[in-house]
């Protein structure tokens, strides 16, 4: 039966669809179904949720194509569903899961796009970073989910991780607990590494770094890649971090790398790559959630080309991966 076009607006217009995945998802209420078809009361209880509330949540769900509802009761997860696995070799895990300051901030975009500021500080009166430094709980949340994000992100992508030197040295700016050094050295046996980041932040990273056995090929070293970053490495990696910034910041954070390279090094960034006019891409919409928490922003490879020039580089080439993309750039 074909939907009349209220109806595809209404689609369009629903918000609570990514709420009710983000709750199941945290109740690890895919992982209790699995490949299984079960009763909800019996999901319910395992889980430790409402039982009744679970079966209209899973019926809402079901009508978007996320679980089977058997009508007696039962529940499975669809195929689409599965990737709410966490196992799943396409999951989406990574991108299910919203933290509630988040969405309060979300929910005042229309001070962001009043203004073109990012609305979280205007809400809480903190900025994002600041919430996180006087918030324990909510920091501790924060950095399992974004550890268990990269973690997928890093395993889809690595593999299409090219131009290292067989020796040498590369160093992770802004590479907070050292988890993408790690798995790049464990694969490179002949480069050494480098942790660089805030001092209270690079504290974590020596842990990591033992734990994937590379510790001796690698260290940690404080400080803000505002200031001045380390000298003299072959290969400056930068994962996720332009985004949260604005173009002003993110070339300041740039012209840095470019002043501590010499004319043989390489720059790597692990970013999002926009999608052309018009064509469907989840990081038009991940822009503007950067917008509202940091006033950062999302680019297409045009902006990051013209970024990268304001900050010293020459664009060499991109490489997509189910995660974000490779952006590779020498000093110009």
């Amino acid at each position: 039966m074909r939907t009349s076009p209220r109806q595809d607006v209404a689609e369009i217009l629903d918000f609570f669809t990514p709420i009710m995945v983000n709750a199941v998802v945290e109740f690890r209420v895919p992982e209790a179904f699995g490949d299984q078809v079960r009763q909800v009361a019996e999901v319910a209880a395992e889980v430790g949720v409402h039982g009744e509330t679970l079966r209209r949540t899973l019926r809402a769900l079901a009508g978007k194509g996320l679980f089977d509802d058997q009508g007696d009761g039962r529940f499975a997860l669809s195929t689409l569903g599965r990737q709410l696995l966490p196992d799943h070799p396409d999951t989406i895990v990574h991108l299910a899961r919203y933290r509630p300051w988040d969405l309060h901030a979300c929910a005042e975009f229309g001070h962001s796009l009043r203004s073109g500021e990012p609305a979280f500080p205007w809400f809480f009166g903190l900025g994002y970073c600041e919430y996180y430094a006087t918030h324990p709980e909510a920091s501790a949340i924060f950095d399992a989910h974004m550890a268990r994000r990269t973690s997928i992100q890093f395993s889809r992508a690595l593999p299409l991780l090219g131009g290292l030197p067989a020796v040498g040295s590369i160093i992770d700016i802004g590479g907070g607990n050292g988890a993408l050094l790690a798995r790049i050295l464990a694969a490179h046996p002949g480069l050494q590494g480098v942790v660089f980041d805030l001092p209270h932040v690079a504290q974590s990273a020596m842990a990591t770094l033992t734990e994937g056995g590379v510790d001796s090929r690698a260290s940690i070293v404080g400080g803000s890649f505002f200031e001045a970053v380390p000298e003299g490495h072959d290969v400056y990696l930068l994962s996720s971090i332009l985004h949260d910034w604005d173009d002003d910041a993110a070339v300041a954070i740039l012209s840095n790398c470019r002043e501590a390279m010499t004319p043989a090094a390489r720059l790597i960034l692990f970013e999002g790559v926009l999608a052309g006019p018009n064509e469907p891409d989840a990081g038009k919409a991940y822009d503007l959630h950067m917008l509202v928490l940091l006033g950062g922003r999302e680019r297409t490879r045009d902006a990051w080309s013209m970024l990268l020039a304001r900050g010293g580089f020459r664009l060499d080439r991109v490489t997509p991966t189910p995660s974000l993309a490779w952006v590779h750039a020498i000093p110009a």
